[in-house]
């Protein structure tokens, strides 16, 4: 996994519309560190400086809160399809989203990012923020084991048949 000093903005500069970067602060909430613009625009507000339960709504955290405690307390990577409908013109718009964890100077875990690879981003800035900063429904979550990059039975994966759930994200890499 990457460190922080490996992840810096000029290393991440052709991401970083599309970037959000998470931290476990000390009280154990989780806090969002870093918001790409691509996302302020999509989502109608920058989350930057927020925790996130401030952000979802009491019904929608526990699921987030257990997704979060997972990530962070395994290193997971998490691998997920949303569909996005586009305001105004009612076209979805699959989006796929990667989480990976990035580590400080000393090896020690503290922060993860999101990219998402097609972000449907507004004519304009949304006048109608979406609060939940959950871009279109979830189709699909993965999380995957670091060491093996084998997919982890947890109640934040979808479920799938056990063939498919020895299907490494190595599986993934673009033949050359």
């Amino acid at each position: 996994m990457p460190t922080s000093a490996e992840f810096g903005p000029f290393q991440m500069r052709p991401f970083l519309h599309n970037i959000i970067v998470y931290r476990k602060a000390d009280n154990g909430r989780y806090k969002v560190s870093l918001q790409g613009t691509g996302l302020v625009e999509a989502f109608g507000f920058d989350a930057t400086g927020m925790y996130l339960d401030t952000i979802y709504p009491p019904e929608i955290y526990p699921e987030i809160k257990m997704l979060y405690e997972l990530l962070f307390s395994h290193q997971y990577i998490s691998h997920s399809i949303r569909i996005y409908e586009r305001k105004g013109t009612g076209e979805q718009v699959p989006i796929e989203q990667v989480m990976a964890p990035v580590s400080d100077e000393n090896g020690v875990h503290d922060r993860y990012f999101l990219l998402a690879n097609n972000v449907p981003l507004p004519q304009r800035p949304r006048s109608d923020p979406n609060r939940t900063i959950a871009l279109g429904s979830l189709e699909e979550r993965t999380l995957y084991d670091p060491r093996t990059l084998l997919p982890v039975e947890c109640p934040a994966t979808t479920p799938r048949d056990a063939q498919t759930m020895q299907e490494s994200l190595l599986s993934f890499e673009a033949d050359p």
